[in-house]
């Protein structure tokens, strides 16, 4: 039994630091991590209102209990408040250049930008049910000095 206990030290001691730093993530930490990136979906449907809401509070009540979640939703709220904005003026632009017939032929090519960024918040969503760290570019580089 001892030996079995040595060996299996050893093993984590063995592991690279991404692999030890992907076990100390709790499973609850890994649920309020996904639920603050997934929270980019409520965004969507309510035209990115509820989403960065929802990542905020998140951001809130866990930012002193969890540095892995802080992190996470901190990055998940400024994408979704990035990606709204955007995603209103892109709109605003292609509802002027409707009037002109032109509009009319970028409304797939927002759709597909819209998609494109709620994949994207889900696919970091995904990453965190692995245990690891999502990093958005640029947004992590921000979070990462204060």
């Amino acid at each position: 039994m001892m030996e079995e206990t040595r060996e299996s030290n050893e093993e984590v001691k063995a592991l690279s630091p991404e692999v030890l730093e992907k076990i100390e993530i709790t499973s609850d930490e890994k649920t309020w991590a996904i639920l603050a990136h997934v929270s980019i979906l409520l965004g969507a449907v309510t035209v990115g209102l509820l989403g960065p809401v929802a990542a905020f509070v998140i951001w809130l009540v866990k930012k002193d209990e969890s540095d892995y979640v802080a992190k996470q939703a901190l990055q998940s709220l400024i994408y979704q408040i990035v990606v709204a904005v955007l995603s209103w003026i892109m709109w605003i632009v292609i509802a002027v250049l409707a009037v002109f017939a032109i509009g009319l032929c970028l409304i797939p090519i927002g759709l597909l930008l819209d998609l494109a960024a709620v994949g994207y918040g889900c696919y970091a969503a995904y990453v965190c049910s692995l245990g690891q760290e999502f990093k958005y570019p640029l947004i992590w580089d921000i979070i990462k000095t204060e």
